[in-house]
């Protein structure tokens, strides 16, 4: 693949799956806390300087399928320019809105695959409505996603009903709980980064694009307090720091997601702040080219 000299930002500020799902109401500011967090950020790696920031999803409503055609025609156009995409929600319900959009820039041949950093796994029917818990069955059952380059990383057994396993378990999505990753974890090594790269290699070598979706709930609340469904134990910071960088290095990821992030929930920027930083690395990581 030839090394890019741009990337896109484009935000998705849009909580209608979170309200049908009874989550904390407050996603539509993520891309909005996430920018102002952003430009502050500083580096020589570039990152600010080869940016082409697309502003958010316009016309945007109640409209829950409108919206996600709306994001998705916004994050083509974007990963078509540059081939480099930051996409930032707004509910996870985008998921599904991103992994579109990249598909559609991608081409009808494009083996798409895909990791969901998460507590949830998000395969919820969208019964009698779409949720925010409803990104990867939307990509699954449409054709979007094929299940076996999916896979569900950081998974919390009790963050899941029965009917979400047996889904998954009847799809044979891969799964790799947050208990086994926390069941190896020693003292100052990076036992999470190490499963990350394990199963992004497994995915670089059965596709062709690869989408990162990062959903901040995966992160324990004490370092990430400003999101829709907060969690008392999750990844860490330095954790999710160390797989935004995993993902920078694969050439394979071109488009990450974050998704979730609630301004009016957090303490002191502490979500934006971490979002930002994440997303920050994944771009220097890149080592984009000078023009």
């Amino acid at each position: 693949m030839p090394q890019r000299s741009k990337w896109c930002l484009i935000g998705i500020p849009d909580h209608v799956g979170v309200i049908h799902v009874g989550g904390r109401i407050g996603a539509a500011g993520g891309p909005r806390a996430f920018r102002q967090i952003f430009r502050r950020l500083k580096g020589r790696d570039g990152v600010h300087e080869r940016m082409l920031d697309h502003g958010d999803v316009p016309e945007l409503g109640g409209n829950i399928e409108k919206n996600h055609r709306q994001a998705s025609d916004s994050i083509a156009r974007a990963q078509k320019e540059s081939g480099l995409t930051v996409v930032v929600g707004g509910g996870h319900d985008h998921g599904f809105s991103h992994l579109r959009g990249i598909a559609q820039a991608a081409g009808p041949r494009a083996r798409i695959a895909c990791i969901n950093i998460d507590a949830h796994l998000d395969v919820r029917k969208p019964d009698p409505v779409i949720t925010s818990g409803s990104p990867f069955y939307l990509a699954l059952t449409s054709g979007v996603l094929s299940a076996k380059r999916f896979i569900e990383f950081g998974i919390q057994s009790h963050c899941n009903a029965p009917a979400l396993w047996d889904f998954v378990e009847k799809e044979k999505i891969e799964v790799i709980p947050f208990n086994n990753v926390r069941g190896t974890r020693e003292a100052g090594t990076k036992s999470a980064a190490r499963s990350f790269a394990s199963a992004l290699k497994r995915l670089a070598r059965q596709s062709d694009v690869i989408v990162i979706s990062l959903d901040l709930d995966a992160i324990a609340s004490a370092y990430a307090p400003g999101v829709s469904a907060p969690q008392s134990e999750g990844f860490t910071a330095m954790e999710i720091i160390e797989m935004m960088e995993v993902s920078g290095r694969e050439k394979k990821v071109t488009s990450l997601g974050i998704f979730e992030l609630n301004p009016e929930h957090d303490r002191d920027d502490m979500t934006s702040r971490l979002a930002a930083t994440a997303a920050y690395h994944f771009i220097a990581e890149k080592r984009l080219k000078a023009k």
